[in-house]
């Protein structure tokens, strides 16, 4: 395991748990803000919408469960981090009160489990989960493969 992989796969699938949901809610107009035309501004906009303590409880829950998995001995499969994802959505769709919930969950529309939007969220995670994986899984490739490369120049 190696700590750079770790970081860079986590924060790339936490933008992807942000910014995939946003995107999607964005396409369907399901955001109480003006469309401006624009589907990739829309959707940073959304993003922008959601609340600060959505998007880091997010974060926090994904990284500790992944390091309490290690740590259980898990090693950090697909399967595994994509079960990760998912639950780390539900916990902050589900637990995440309303004051804190802006632009998410039922800060969005007032509806704590609202289908479509919670489907969007877990999706999201899911997807979260999957980057992870393929993220980590390429930098520690590229890492060995610059391990070999500098032993046989040595």
């Amino acid at each position: 395991m190696s700590p750079k992989c770790l970081f860079i796969a986590w924060v790339l699938g936490w933008a992807t748990a942000v910014y995939l949901p946003s995107l999607v809610i964005a396409l369907l107009s399901l955001s109480p803000l003006e469309p401006s035309g624009n589907l990739f501004v829309d959707a940073f906009e959304v993003a922008d919408e959601v609340s600060p303590a959505a998007k880091l409880t997010y974060a926090i829950l994904f990284g500790v469960l992944v390091m309490i998995a290690r740590a259980g001995g898990a090693r950090g499969g697909l399967s595994i981090n994509i079960l990760i994802g998912v639950v780390s959505m539900a916990l902050v769709v589900a637990l995440l009160p309303e004051y804190w919930s802006r632009g998410f969950g039922i800060g969005l529309n007032g509806i704590r489990f609202d289908p479509l939007p919670t489907a969007i969220y877990l999706i999201g995670g899911f997807a979260s989960g999957v980057v992870f994986s393929l993220s980590e899984a390429r930098c520690l490739s590229r890492s060995q493969t610059a391990e070999r490369h500098q032993t046989l120049v040595d």
